[in-house]
């Protein structure tokens, strides 16, 4: 089985998200994409962060009907902060062992990743995925892919080297991170919230459901 592991706040779940999952999804041949919202995020601290049943909630109103996605409350019981590795562990030990396992991160966190609860012992467990959002300029994914390479040899270890086209960096012992561009979408849970303080529309931002669900909560203002 291959599965995969998408955390974070979901404050709230947007359409990028949702796009950033089906890419996976598809490009990965994945059975199983579990989404799973954090009780309290280590390294980010929003202005406000809405209640765990709440965020539960929109992601439940946000996902399709394709039982190759499954939201997982992991996160939201265990007290303290969500460390990725005792997710994994988790995943790993009770939920699909024997599976293979993708972690789906965006750049900027992946780039934190040295600073992370036992990151070295992370991905021997854990294939991650970066998705990055190419911009505007003349080659935006090959920028990404350098990006990532200074990063993995100089923050993590010199011995991972490029394959399959700049889009896979294969360490010695099998550990494996891959880069997977996507559309640029220019959303983010912040810009959401920060639109409905200001009262304005974010129906291109989040699925209906979920608009109509900020609306009827009143959530964010």
């Amino acid at each position: 089985m291959r599965a995969g592991l998408f955390g974070g706040t979901f404050n709230p779940i947007h359409r990028g998200h949702l796009m950033a999952a089906e890419r996976v999804l598809d490009h990965f041949s994945l059975d199983r994409l579990y989404i799973i919202p954090c009780r309290v995020p280590p390294h980010k601290f929003p202005a406000y962060l809405a209640p765990a049943g709440e965020r539960m909630r929109m992601i439940q109103l946000a996902l399709p009907a394709d039982p190759r996605y499954q939201l997982s409350d992991v996160e939201i019981q265990r007290s303290g902060p969500s460390y990725t590795i005792d997710t994994v562990v988790h995943f790993r030990t009770r939920i699909i062992p024997g599976a293979e396992l993708f972690l789906i991160t965006g750049m900027d966190a992946f780039l934190e990743i040295h600073t992370w609860k036992n990151q070295r012992r992370l991905l021997e467990l854990i294939q991650p995925v970066v998705v990055s959002r190419p911009g505007s300029g003349p080659t935006p994914a090959r920028d990404d892919a350098g990006r990532l390479d200074g990063y993995i040899r100089s923050r993590l270890s010199g011995v991972y080297h490029y394959c399959e086209l700049g889009t896979c960096w294969r360490e010695a012992g099998g550990s494996c991170i891959h880069l997977l561009p996507t559309a640029p979408v220019d959303i983010s849970s912040s810009r959401v919230r920060q639109r409905i303080r200001a009262g304005k529309t974010i129906g291109d931002l989040v699925p209906d459901t979920v608009n109509a669900y900020i609306e009827r909560k009143g959530l964010y203002r």
